[in-house]
């Protein structure tokens, strides 16, 4: 992660926690690891075959990150996320969360919405500290 950018927060979004810089290849090495080797997490030519300008990143791969970044997982008993727009690779996207780290979003550039989530955490177990 890096410094967070001054990304805008969506209206009455929460305010942004982390700037990340997902490089070209991340569909292929998620998909590596995932075994989801959909083309258009692969590379620009076979995304454009379905429509898609760039490779975009894994939908699953976005919410494990985020996930990652509201703090101790163990406290996290569900999970809501809704999907917005597509994140084109490479990108740089800010993860954004409210103070209990209970609700947040991914922006992209102008602060597009990519995603936006909201964890249930075990009864007294808070978020991020």
């Amino acid at each position: 992660p890096g410094p967070v950018a001054a990304v805008p927060p969506a209206a009455g979004g929460p305010p942004a926690r982390a700037e990340w810089r997902l490089p070209g290849d991340l569909g292929r090495r998620y998909g590596a690891v995932s075994g989801d080797r959909n083309p258009i997490h692969l590379h620009p030519l076979t995304a454009r075959l379905f429509g898609f300008p760039r490779a975009i990143a894994h939908g699953m791969w976005t919410v494990a990150r985020c996930l990652a970044e509201a703090g101790d997982p163990s406290s996290i008993r569900s999970v809501r996320v809704g999907f917005r727009a597509p994140v084109l690779l490479p990108a740089t996207v800010t993860y954004a969360a409210d103070a209990t780290g209970n609700a947040f979003e991914l922006r992209g550039g102008k602060g597009r919405v990519h995603l936006v989530g909201t964890v249930t955490r075990q009864a007294g177990v808070s978020g991020p500290g």
